[in-house]
Formats: structure tokens, sequence, C-alpha cells
């Protein structure tokens, strides 16, 4: 179960490990989506206006940044409980008083508004690379599936919760006990992981004291094309996920169902992707899954392309939905390759050069995607997104046969799990 478990350390069962890590992905997921879909539609239902609401955004810019600071999460270690633990709890607490403070400022200026968002979102990423460090150490590779799937589902339900259930608590109960209910949410998210601290302790203890150096992956030719091929998954599917919302509007489909579409069906089709990649990864390998996963995302395009051509909501809608679950799959395959690429002496630092490129490159090629979107029809859109979906898959699953250590011990994953 552990990936570096000391002699003579008692082993922590499984369910313990997943369900401290899963909590706090849950609670990440909650402040990710409050800060993203939540603050919007909250601020201006308040008579904010789109100038001042597009501040808000920034509050995300952590979160694709923290790569930044992941040495430090990687050579200091905190006074109190152990290395990867006491990073966790330190943020967390940041992102409570934060809370705690908003709830309490409802009327407050705005510009202080934003400095409590700010801290508690550079607070929550710095847990997300603890937490992220933390799942690479304490699963084996075998389990390294079912760690990803796990945040998948967790961010999920966490989105739900913080873009959905929250923003309607506060229509009817107000800001102050919303707030302090999200508070209190991330409270309770912290207490399973303390069952792991003398776990994290001594793996912690196996790595070596030399600092992490933030470009030291990088220097890495291997690294490098890892980096690479995530990021040209990534600036292929996320425009393709991201921008079907609009299409949406452009095909007649009512703003209430689509609303209802993005805070339900699409966290659910991301909650069947992450109950179905695991299984898939353990039996066709990353390879065998992601393929998989791509022919479910080509068959979405197509719905996609019927709706606009022919004007039909149905199939645009089902292609939206099938797109979401689709790129949530490729994701778990993703990630699960990035914890097993990341493990070793900084796995802090090195998860997050992988996955914030990744991230990174998915904006960039969302913003790109957008632009292009507006000078031609969703037909060709569609059509040369299918074929890139394509490209990228091919360059994949090429890029996976290059030997290295399988995430299983099923033969059948010798070609996939690189």
């Amino acid at each position: 179960m552990i990936a570096a478990h000391p002699a003579g350390t008692p082993a922590v069962p499984p369910w313990r490990v997943f369900l401290g890590i899963g909590a706090l992905y849950l609670g990440f997921g909650v402040i990710v989506a409050l800060l993203q879909g939540g603050l919007p539609p909250i601020l201006r239902a308040r008579g904010l206006s789109m100038d001042q609401i597009t501040w808000t955004f920034a509050l995300y810019l952590p979160l694709g940044l923290s790569f930044a600071w992941a040495p430090l999460v990687d050579r200091l270690r905190l006074p109190f409980l152990s290395p990867r633990i006491g990073w966790i709890v330190a943020a967390q607490a940041v992102v409570v008083a934060a809370l705690v403070a908003v709830a309490l400022l409802e009327h407050a200026a705005l510009p202080l508004l934003f400095a409590l968002g700010l801290a508690a979102g550079l607070a929550v990423a710095t847990m997300d690379l603890a937490l992220d460090a933390l799942a690479v150490e304490m699963t084996g590779e075998h389990l390294k599936p079912l760690a990803a799937s796990l945040k998948l589902a967790a961010l999920a339900l966490g989105s739900m919760l913080g873009g959905g259930v929250f923003v309607g608590l506060l229509a009817r109960i107000g800001w102050a006990p919303t707030f302090a209910l999200v508070a209190a949410l991330m409270v309770a998210a912290l207490v399973p992981v303390f069952g792991l601290v003398r776990a994290d302790h001594a793996v912690g203890l196996q790595r070596t004291a030399a600092g992490p150096r933030l470009y030291e992956a990088l220097g890495q030719a291997r690294m490098r094309r890892r980096l690479c091929l995530l990021a040209a998954v990534a600036g292929v599917i996320f425009p393709l996920s991201a921008l079907n919302r609009v299409m949406l509007v452009d095909v007649g489909v009512p703003l209430e169902r689509i609303a209802w579409l993005v805070g339900t069906a699409q966290p659910l089709g991301m909650l069947a992707a992450s109950a179905a990649a695991g299984p898939l990864i353990r039996r066709l390998g990353n390879g065998g899954a992601f393929a998989a996963f791509a022919a479910l995302g080509m068959a979405s395009l197509g719905l996609l392309w019927w709706g606009a051509r022919a004007g039909a909501p149905g199939p645009a809608i089902a292609g939206a939905i099938g797109m979401a679950t689709a790129v949530g799959g490729l994701m778990v395959v993703c990630a699960a390759l990035m914890l097993v690429w990341s493990a070793g002496t900084q796995a802090a630092t090195s998860y997050a050069v992988l996955f914030c490129g990744t991230r990174l490159a998915g904006i960039v090629a969302t913003v790109a995607a957008g632009k292009l979107a507006a000078q031609i029809d969703w037909q060709t859109f569609y059509a040369a997104g299918a074929a890139a979906l394509a490209a990228a898959t091919l360059l994949f699953l090429a890029g996976l046969r290059t030997p290295a250590p399988s995430l299983s011990h099923n033969p059948r994953n010798a070609h996939g799990n690189t």
C-alpha cells in the first residue's frame, strides 16, 4: 500500500488513505467551484457591475501558478505533525480563517473581500500541492489509478456543492450562515487525514535532505517529453469541453436548461468517468483506457456536429454531456500517470510542474479555440476537433510505448503504463 514503507512501521489500511485524501479533495473542489462558478453570479445578483465581477476570475490564478512555490512545500518541514500533513493543516487553517472573515464581513468593500478570496485561493492551492504529494507517496503504483479516479470524483462532488448547493443555500439562509457552513466543511475535511500522520512521517524520513529545485524536473529529457505529451492532450480536450455551452446557446437551448446541465449532468458524467476509469486502466492499461475514452469523445463530437448542423438541441445536449464524461475519463488516465511520474524526493514540485503545465496548456488552447470558433461555424469547429482528438490520441499512445514501470501487475498493461 505504501510506496516507500519503512520496515517496522505499521501499514495503513487502504480505506484510511483514500478517506483522508478523498475528504480533502472534496473540500478543494468546493473552494475551487465557489471561486470559479459561485462568486460571480452571487456578486452579480447583489448588484455589482461586470467590470467589478471580472476581477473575481483572478482568484483562480494561484491554482495555475502554484508550481512557483512547490519547491518550498517539498523543502520546508513545518514544526508540527508530519511533512505533508503539516502543510495541509496550516493551509486549510488559512482557508477556514478567510471563510469565517468573509462570513462576518458581508457588507465589506470589494477590495477587502477580494483580498480574503485571494488568501483562500493561495492557501487552497498550497494545500493541494501537499495533498497531491501525499497521494503520490502514500499509494503504491497499482493503486494510483484508483487515487486519480478518487480525485476526479471528489472534485466533481465538490463542484456540485460549491457551484450549486451553497449558491442555492445563500438565497435561502443568507450570506453569513452559508460561508460559515463552507468553513465547517473545510474543518470536517481535515479530520480523516490525521490518521495518516505516522505513515507520512515515516515516508518523509526516507526523503533526502537536499532541497528540490523548481526546474530540476524540466532538466530531464524524459520529464520534458512527458509534460509535452500531457500538454498536447490538454490543448485538444479542454476546448472541446469548455466551449460547448456557448454552442448550446447558439442552437437555441434555454439558459435554464444549460444551467441545469452544467450544475448537475456534467458533474454526474465526471463521476461516471471516475468510476469507470480505474477498472479500465487495470484491465486495458493506460493506453487502452485512453483509447476507450477517446472513442467516447469522438462519438460525442459526432453528436455535437449533428446538433450544430441541424440546430437540434437533443443531440447537442447529449454530445456536451458525453464530451464532459470523455474528458473526465481522459484526465483520470493523465492524472494516474502524473502520480507515477512524480514519485521521488520532490513529489510536490514534480507533480505541480506536470499538473500546472497541463492546465496552463489547456487554458491557453481554450482561449485560442474560442477565437477560432468566432471565425468559423460550429460544424467546422467540431470536425477539426475530431481530427485533433484523433491525432492527440495517436501521439499519446505512441508516447506510452517507451518502456517504463507499469501501474499494475497485470501483464496486459505492459505496453500502456509508462
